[in-house]
């Protein structure tokens, strides 16, 4: 098993499920309107990972934008965004690029190094960890002391939470299967947040036998994630997101939408195509 301090609780990761059968008008402020379809279930939808902010053929988080007005419906504060995959330098311009997406939906946006320690965790309802360097982003968590509020905030149901790339590796128990260079060593270990209790490849390619490339496919990679670890990974392609609810440890399912859909890797077991658009347990 993987050398993690929440190696205590279940290794299941266990999800909710959505079940999409009416649709919905969603008003936006230049007056044009957007239909998405509400979930037919009880479920909080509290936790989205999404693969990547940037696919082909789609503007910046266009892609998945029906499921981000799903996790953002009723909120009423800024949406809370942590740029620190990013440079510091970058910090303000890259929330200003996200301020101008979600301005489409009518919701503010608040960079957190621009936030009250104290504010961070009152004033916000839903908190946007972004893509980027993955180990700089644990590396600036880990500093700044907000690894277990973010946790304990999003699992008492006082936050919703939403990542892409950086940002949903950082949500998985540990940083173990992101593409990214060690460009930074987080001194307190390669543990996530763990509110998604396996782990998460975003980005995910799929390999190619045409190509002439004899570098090790991401498949590969994988594999030998799973010759020192036990926990299964979701190779999660461009277009593609998980949506999870924070009661998981009692639903045992997990929603994957979106496009592209993802492949499962577990260990000592031949990968396969994760069912799409259904609830589905990880077995």
């Amino acid at each position: 098993m993987l050398n993690s301090k929440y190696n205590k609780l279940s290794p299941c990761c266990l999800f909710h499920y959505h079940v999409y059968k009416h649709v919905a008008v969603f008003a936006h402020p230049s007056t044009q309107f957007y239909t998405f379809t509400p979930q037919n279930t009880t479920m909080q939808n509290s936790i989205l990972l999404i693969s990547s902010s940037a696919v082909h053929g789609y503007g910046y988080l266009e892609c998945n934008k029906d499921a981000i007005l799903r996790l953002t419906a009723g909120i009423t504060t800024p949406v809370l965004f942590v740029p620190y995959a990013a440079a510091r330098s970058e910090w303000d311009s890259y929330t200003d690029k996200v301020r101008t997406f979600f301005s489409t939906l009518g919701i503010a946006v608040k960079g957190i190094h621009t936030v009250e320690r104290d504010r961070m965790f009152t004033d916000h309802q839903v908190i946007f960890i972004g893509g980027g360097n993955t180990f700089r982003l644990l590396h600036e968590l880990q500093q700044q002391g907000l690894m277990d509020p973010i946790r304990e905030a999003v699992l008492s149901g006082n936050m919703r939470y939403m990542g892409s790339s950086a940002g949903t590796n950082m949500a998985t128990r540990s940083i173990c299967t992101t593409n990214d260079m060690p460009i930074l060593y987080p001194q307190d270990g390669f543990d996530g947040l763990n509110l998604f209790s396996y782990q998460i490849n975003p980005h995910y390619l799929d390999p190619d036998p045409a190509t002439s490339h004899k570098g090790e496919t991401r498949d590969q990679r994988l594999a030998e994630f799973h010759q020192e670890n036990d926990t299964p990974v979701i190779g999660l392609r461009e277009g593609a997101y998980i949506s999870i609810s924070t009661d998981f440890a009692t639903t045992h399912e997990l929603y994957i939408g979106g496009i592209n859909g993802a492949r499962i890797f577990l260990k000592g077991k031949t990968p396969y195509e994760a069912p799409v658009g259904e609830a589905f347990v990880l077995t």
